[in-house]
């Protein structure tokens, strides 16, 4: 396992089932000291990118950014 949880050479599945295992640990906050939720966020956005990662790898297309905070559609 890595630090983020995810194993060595695993990949997440795209889409929402990723996303959802990424965002996973936020389910430990509640239950470790305030000094240890850095390392949780940092698993969590490690997480991320590897989704961000599998779905670009499995030929996903980008949303074009439109400049206002909002993906296009």
């Amino acid at each position: 396992m890595t630090d983020s949880g995810i194993a060595a050479g695993e990949h997440l599945a795209p889409g929402a089932d990723g996303v959802q295992a990424a965002l996973a640990p936020l389910g430990r906050l509640a239950h470790v000291p305030v000094s240890e939720h850095v390392g949780v966020f940092e698993q969590v956005l490690a997480g991320l990118e590897a989704v961000l990662v599998s779905v670009q790898d499995a030929g996903g297309r980008q949303p074009e950014a439109r400049g206002d905070g909002e993906s296009g559609r």
